[in-house]
């Protein structure tokens, strides 16, 4: 007698792995609906705010939203309107859309702008201002408040909050204003 439990019975791939019965074949092969949630209203005003479309899935995780639990309320929209600003930005000059998670690395092509011209510049002056402002105190945390508008997350907890204090400075976001 073998010591140890007892295989299970059925027929077996030469390396020893079981071979699937037909209807776990069966049910393999069934197509799948995939669950559908509809966005919150906060989330609709996001999009439109920041694409111009309610039905924009170009947001798909943002670091910020994992980490306002750390962040002061001042802090956590700065970090949205850094996001916000860097989305228009991107589609102003064109820029490929790169998938957020384990694609990240996945180009998915060039971006067409949605935006005329006058509109295009103002996100561009938008967001070197925003950048500017975050640099002038601190290149470090100008690099960890690019490494959120990215969609990655930060390496230096400290240096976001610092690069994001600094941008709610130049906005003039007030406690009061945030909560």
């Amino acid at each position: 007698m073998r010591a140890g439990r007892k295989r299970k019975q059925g027929d077996r791939y030469p390396c020893g792995k079981r071979m699937p019965s037909p209807e776990e074949l069966a049910r393999r092969m069934t197509p799948r609906k995939p669950e559908t949630v509809d966005p919150t209203p906060e989330t609709l005003a996001r999009r439109t705010a920041a694409f111009g479309n309610p039905k924009a899935e170009a947001e798909l995780c943002c670091p910020v939203d994992l980490l306002r639990g750390r962040l002061t309320p001042e802090q956590f929209y700065a970090g949205r309107y850094a996001r916000t600003v860097y989305a228009r930005y991107c589609i102003a000059i064109g820029a490929p859309k790169v998938v957020a998670g384990q694609l990240r690395d996945f180009v998915q092509g060039g971006g067409g702008s949605a935006m005329n011209e006058d509109q295009a510049i103002e996100a561009v002056k938008q967001y070197q201002a925003a950048t500017l402002a975050i640099r002038r105190y601190s290149f470090r945390s100008l690099k960890e408040v690019e490494r959120v508008m990215h969609g990655s997350m930060p390496r230096s907890f400290d240096a976001l909050a610092i690069g994001l204090t600094a941008l709610a400075d130049y906005l003039g976001i007030e406690a009061r204003e945030a909560a």
